[in-house]
């Protein structure tokens, strides 16, 4: 080993002793909100399925964070982003723009899917069903039994598209019997949120449930844009209109409906139906500003112009000017029927069919920098101005003395008229239908898990049909005015269609698992998995600076065609040296698709990983402790970008492009612990460390010399990609996350309640924002300090809190009465971060909210 390897194995032990003398000392996180009256027998038993098949996670040889419906209510989790730092090594946060995107990092991998035709690396599961779209994995969690988080690749059973791992969640069935249940919340914000669920009484066969939640909640962040006028209708477009921008920023307005049904129409046959709607009308992110370049362009026209500018600060502001932003819409449904039947005691049979469809309107101001207006060149020190060369940074220009940056963008648009640096307008259909069939068989000398899935989805992303998706330095003008209150035309792109990809995967896998002593078992699995893409790509679909001249209109597409085959192995041995405790060891690989976007070719994306980990019930299960270490070779990592930034001129007009951008390693573990000392008292600390390290000399390089992509160091000309000394930044993947929270709940007092006290803090480590820390594109261009500053976010804690009287029997209702409050010492950091050029754009952490909760049942 060498001296390197030593140190780092020094620093693990050494975070692994301090986690254990703190779990004697420090109040600790719950992973299960655990009643009073069931603390006696300690921390409770959990049913997850993991592999397939229902098992106790003390059984099951991965590392899991598993949260009930108990847990998910005690943490108030309500949709993805909450799951932020719940489990050791994950992060969730929002992507930059106003999509609702979630960006995961998981065990190093840092995923993305949001180029057409691309997947991401943390696999999201409902019911059983691989969700594809991205923009339709933010929804409510109206009535979630289970989540599961999977750490690491679950290539065999899971399939595709989970390198880092999987979250998988589990909505509730019928219960065949009348009950309704009443969930209220109001809080600050304007916030309200009621959620009603009607069990009906079982008639002969069926029986069913319906769920209805409505929730709102009034953006933290004002924007100084407010009132700007867009409209998009000289365009011909169908899609947007006269769209006026928001007073507030970050506020959602959700309409969602769950209805599940259960047929048991024969013995040993169960059929269940489950259907989803969630709509969400709301205004995107504010979208603040960290750094501004010096001299540069953005910085000359907010110098210059009148309107109120986005502060320029690495805590959340007040206020920020957004004028391009206006309200969005994002909607998704789905349908899931499964079928399972137990032919005997041996052998059970299970089909999961399902179709699922989202769309997304939204038009964000990705720059922060509303309100700017085009100056004359004469402003700019030096003269500089934008040119399609260098749309995201700035350098000289033979632009004639007199003229202004309006004249760049076609027909000498005068000086005064509001100007866009970095806008978009985002336009997004997607549909999925699969079908999963499954195979378990169960004996005293083995298990077998097999199946075959055949998945099929379809995407039209970029631009609305006759328009830009994204507008670079673009000059707004329109109704013979220059008043920054008036509407302004949207540029047109006559003939421009959008992006279609259809993907298509079958794959069969089988995972047996032997016996082979009372303690001993070994597992084994393998999957193979053919993948086809096809579809069409059209330029430009952004609107860059190009001279006096509009840019050429849509009339160039392009075929987009692949096809590739890939195969997954697993391999592991389980052995339990007594009935509570055991220990594990194994291999397992996974891959994300391949593909072609922007004219390039990018690879499959693999993970070789490698875990060992013991899990353990002690002390009469008033102690759980289970701890997984792991190492990953990431070979190809895929990288989205703008094509501006790939180096290939036949990319340079798409606004997104992927690359195979280099190989990369993590080493680190998963450290969960709950205690239960005493009646009553529920302490949990999870710890979470991921070190990830690139391979130099596998970074991408941008184009070599004679075209074609390059990987190494050896490649010269063109364009870097993230570039910066040494190179690649290891960026957005924190080393630490850590979760630690105590409750006591009492013992019963008046109408059968009692009080339950909660509090609990979400850890994160010092991490970088970006990869890119350079004022520009130039070939290995050293990286500014000042953008390193900023582009870092600091050591820091997320502390909720929560108490209230539960259980409470009153004229035969239960019901919950508590308070609560998130984020509770208002942490203001950024947690998304983009760097322009120009402008660094950011997303700042939510605002501080609390509320009261009220349930009933009956």
């Amino acid at each position: 080993m060498t001296f390197r390897g030593s140190l780092r194995a020094r620093h693990l032990v050494r975070a692994g002793l301090l986690l254990g003398s703190a779990l004697a000392t420090q109040p600790l996180l719950a992973q299960d909100a655990v009643p009073a009256e069931s603390n006696v027998g300690g921390v409770e038993e959990i049913i997850v399925t993991a592999q397939k098949r229902e098992q106790n996670l003390q059984n099951v040889p991965i590392s899991i964070t598993a949260l009930t419906s108990d847990s998910i209510k005690a943490n108030r989790i309500q949709d993805v982003r909450d799951l932020n730092a719940i489990a050791p090594n994950l992060t969730v946060r929002f992507s930059s723009g106003g999509g609702q995107i979630p960006n995961f990092t998981l065990r190093g991998l840092l995923t993305s899917g949001t180029a057409a035709g691309t997947d991401k690396g943390v696999a999201l599961y409902l019911d059983g069903v691989y969700i594809q779209s991205v923009i339709g994995s933010v929804f409510d969690f109206a009535d979630i039994e289970r989540i599961e988080v999977l750490k690491g690749p679950q290539g065999t059973l899971f399939g595709r598209n989970s390198t880092g791992g999987a979250i998988s969640i589990t909505t509730k069935g019928p219960k065949g019997e009348f009950a309704v249940k009443q969930d209220l919340t109001y809080g600050n914000y304007d916030q309200f949120r009621s959620k009603t669920r009607i069990d009906l009484p079982q008639v002969g066969p069926f029986s069913a449930a319906i769920t209805y939640l409505h929730s709102e909640r009034r953006g933290d962040t004002r924007n100084l844009g407010a009132g700007t006028q867009l409209d998009f209708r000289p365009s011909g477009s169908k899609v947007y209109g006269l769209r006026t921008s928001p007073k507030y920023l970050g506020s959602d307005n959700v309409e969602a409906v769950a209805v599940s049904v259960k047929a048991d129409l024969i013995d040993n046959l169960d059929i269940n139906y489950k259907f989803d709607y969630s709509e969400n009308d709301y205004t995107p992110n504010a979208q603040g500003i960290s750094y501004v370049q010096p001299g540069g362009v953005v910085a000359a026209l907010r110098a210059a112009s009148p309107n109120p500018q986005t502060p320029v600060s690495l805590k959340r502001p007040k206020a920020v000017n957004n004028a391009f932003t206006t309200p969005s819409r994002l909607w998704s449904y789905g349908h899931n029927l499964t079928t399972q039947y137990q032919l005997n005691d041996v052998v059970t049979f299970k089909n999961i069919a399902s179709y699922r469809k989202s769309s997304l309107t939204s038009t964000f101001q990705l720059d922060g920098t509303g309100g700017l207006v085009n100056i004359p060149v004469a402003a700019l020190p030096g003269g500089r101005v934008l040119t399609l060369a260098n749309a995201t940074n700035t350098s000289n220009s033979s632009l004639s003395a007199g003229g202004t940056i309006g004249a760049v963008l076609g027909n000498g648009i005068p000086a005064g008229v509001p100007f866009v640096f970095l806008a978009n307008n985002t336009y997004n259909r997607e549909h999925q239908w699969s079908d999963e069939f499954q195979v378990n068989i169960t004996t005293d000398w083995f298990t077998v898990t097999a199946g075959y899935l055949h998945f099929s989805n379809t995407i039209i992303t970029g631009g609305a049909p006759g328009l830009y998706n994204t507008l670079i330095t673009t000059a707004l003008y329109g109704q013979g005015t220059t008043s920054p209150r008036m509407p302004f035309v949207i540029p047109s792109n006559a003939g421009f269609i959008p992006n279609n990809v259809k993907s298509i995967s079958d794959a069969v896998f089988v995972q047996p698992e032997f016996h082979l002593t009372d303690r001993l078992d070994l597992v084994a699995g393998a999957r193979i998995t053919k993948d086809r893409k096809k579809g069409r790509e059209v330029s430009p679909d952004q609107w860059v600076a190009t001279g006096n001249a509009p840019p050429p209109r849509a009339t160039v597409s392009r075929r987009i065609s692949y096809r590739n085959s890939q195969q997954n192995f697993m391999v592991g041995l389980n052995y339990r040296p007594t009935d509570n405790m055991m220990v594990y060891a194994k291999y397992a690989d996974g891959y994300i698709s391949g593909g072609q976007l922007a004219t390039i070719p990018f690879d499959p994306e693999r993970a070789y990983s490698y875990e060992g980990g013991i899990k353990a019930d002690l002390f009469d299960r008033r102690f759980r402790s289970n701890l997984a270490v792991f190492h990953v070779d990431y070979k190809a990592i895929q990288y989205t970008t703008s094509g501006t930034l790939t180096g290939v001129p036949s990319s340079f007009l798409f606004g997104q492009a992927v690359v195979s951008s280099g190989d990369a390693k993590a080493t680190g573990f998963e450290w969960e612990n709950t205690i239960v000392p005493v009646r009553g008292v529920t302490l949990t600390a999870n710890l979470g460390y991921t070190d990830f390290k690139y391979d130099q000399n596998t970074i991408y390089g941008g184009p070599a010399a004679g075209g074609g992509i390059c990987r190494g160091p050896s490649c010269t000309g063109g364009f870097v990609l993230q570039s910066g000394a040494p190179g690649y930044q290891e960026f957005q993947r924190p080393k630490w996350t850590a979760n630690v929270a105590a409750q006591y709940d009492t013992e019963e007092m008046a109408f059968g309640g009692h009080l339950t006290f909660r509090v609990d803090a979400n850890f994160k480590s010092k991490n970088l924002m970006t990869s890119d820390l350079t004022a520009g594109n130039a070939l290995n261009e050293a990286e500014d300090p000042t953008i390193r500053a900023t582009a870092t976010s600091p050591a820091q804690w997320i502390v909720n809190g929560r108490a209230g009287i539960v259980g409470m029997n009153i004229g035969g209702t239960k019901a919950d009465l508590s308070v609560w409050g998130k984020n509770i010492f208002n942490n203001r950091n950024i947690v998304q971060y983009s760097n322009l050029g120009p402008v660094a754009s950011v997303i700042y952490e939510r605002a501080p909210t609390y509320g009261v909760d009220l349930s009933f049942a009956f």
